[in-house]
């Protein structure tokens, strides 16, 4: 797995590429625990873009409530953008549906993010 991480419109993007699974889960969480930490309260502004991401499972669910829960104790927001399949169904499963903000496109993400 790998992630690239950039800025865009003050919202903190991640493009993670390969399968969150297993131990990669764990390098995802310590990546999005520094970006949420070095963030000041309520500037926490996260997108996981997960276009290039073919699978997920429960350990990489996990990551991503956490990441969740951690922004939300920071007052921010995060996104999910590009949800597969496969994904999005997992994430409907787990009855995780409501709580994330899911967007298709970047700009509607980062326009919606700075509102």
């Amino acid at each position: 797995m790998n992630v690239n991480i950039r800025e865009r419109d003050g919202v903190t993007i991640l493009d993670i590429q390969g399968k969150i699974i297993g131990s990669d889960s764990l390098d995802l969480k310590r990546i999005i625990d520094e970006q949420i930490a070095s963030s000041a309260e309520g500037e926490a502004k996260l997108l996981l873009n997960l276009a290039k991401v073919p699978m997920m499972d429960s350990s990489g669910l996990g990551v991503v409530v956490a990441a969740y829960t951690s922004v939300q104790r920071k007052k921010g927001r995060i996104g999910l953008l590009n949800l597969g399949k496969s994904i999005n169904s997992l994430i409907v499963m787990a009855k995780l549906i409501t709580i994330f903000e899911r967007y298709n496109s970047e700009d509607e993400a980062i326009a919606a993010m700075n509102k």
